[in-house]
């Protein structure tokens, strides 16, 4: 089992900040459609993944995996991609559910929980490919 580089710690923290800003971003344009309770949710959002970062830089969770450069791209991709897609998105609940699949992706990383990582992807992807075929 690899640890993950310190390059690719970076690369992974910066792509949870670049959520968690296209997040802030995504809240602050659709600010008026947005229910109270959907505020609540894309604040903590927000939080989860700032809170990774955290703990990725201090080193607080140390994912290993069998092949740690593989699995970097593969989570730099995806943050990369759900990361552009709000940029697209009108439709909140589509926002709503990139973030919360975002954060569980987040979450079975820190753990190294493979199988969580998997699932994450195939609905990030699923969801993703969605979006693009409404616009």
């Amino acid at each position: 089992m690899e640890d993950f580089t310190p390059e690719q710690i970076n690369g992974i923290a910066n792509s949870y900040n670049g959520m968690a800003r296209a997040l802030n971003k995504f809240q602050v344009l659709y600010w008026p459609e947005l229910t109270y309770e959907q505020q609540l949710d894309l604040n903590a959002y927000q939080n989860s993944l700032l809170n990774r970062v955290q703990d990725l830089q201090t080193r607080a969770v140390r994912p290993a995996f069998k092949n740690a450069t593989e699995m970097a791209t593969i989570i730099l991709q995806a943050n990369h991609e759900a990361t552009l897609s709000l940029h697209r998105i009108t439709d909140t609940t589509v926002a709503l559910n990139i973030g919360a699949i975002t954060v569980a992706l987040a979450s079975y990383i820190a753990r190294a929980n493979l199988r969580g990582i998997q699932t994450a992807l195939r609905e990030l992807g699923e969801l993703l490919k969605l979006q693009m075929e409404e616009q």
